[in-house]
């Protein structure tokens, strides 16, 4: 016969109360979770741009009385600029006037700055914005340095000039 051998089971065997463990768990979930931060989005540039969508001046019709009121028709002022295969300006166009050519360097984005300023100094403001048109090709580094030239621009009252948008050229 085969000798067994029997061992006293404990009744009250080993009992681990994981109640505590799962209480302590989610509070430090939940700690974690209300203090966490995101780390802020670098090279984030916030532009209030309009739809790219052309948009049509509607012709109001004068109503009796506000003869002396009327406000004239503003309307946004076209940069055209074409880009070379590498991404470099080739031509920056004012309506159809070139105002320059070749790459954008200090001089001739401060000459691009001179050629645009009279058209808004003056008393009679004709534009209100400044639309640029630009080629696929142009590098966001060049049409940047033609944004910051437009948005530099005062208006007659002395306010700096807040409306500058851009589009792809239509080809």
């Amino acid at each position: 016969m085969s000798r067994r051998r029997h061992r006293r089971k404990n009744k009250n065997g080993v009992k681990l109360n994981v109640t505590a463990m799962l209480d302590m768990a989610f509070q430090l979930l939940a700690f974690f979770i209300l203090t966490f931060r995101a780390a802020p989005i670098e090279g984030h540039l916030s532009l209030n741009m309009p739809p790219p969508i052309p948009q049509t001046n509607v012709e109001s019709a004068q109503t009796v009385g506000t003869e002396g009121n009327s406000t004239p028709n503003l309307h946004a002022l076209h940069l055209f600029v074409t880009a070379t295969e590498a991404g470099d300006v080739a031509q920056v166009r004012l309506e159809s006037n070139v105002i320059a050519a070749g790459r954008l360097t200090p001089t001739t984005v401060a000459g691009i700055g001179r050629r645009i300023a009279p058209l808004f100094a003056s008393g009679n403001v004709l534009y209100d914005r400044v639309q640029i048109e630009v080629d696929r090709n142009l590098r966001y580094e060049e049409l940047l340095k033609l944004v910051d030239v437009c948005a530099q621009q005062k208006l007659p009252d002395g306010k700096p000039l807040g409306k500058v948008s851009f589009v792809e050229m239509q080809r």
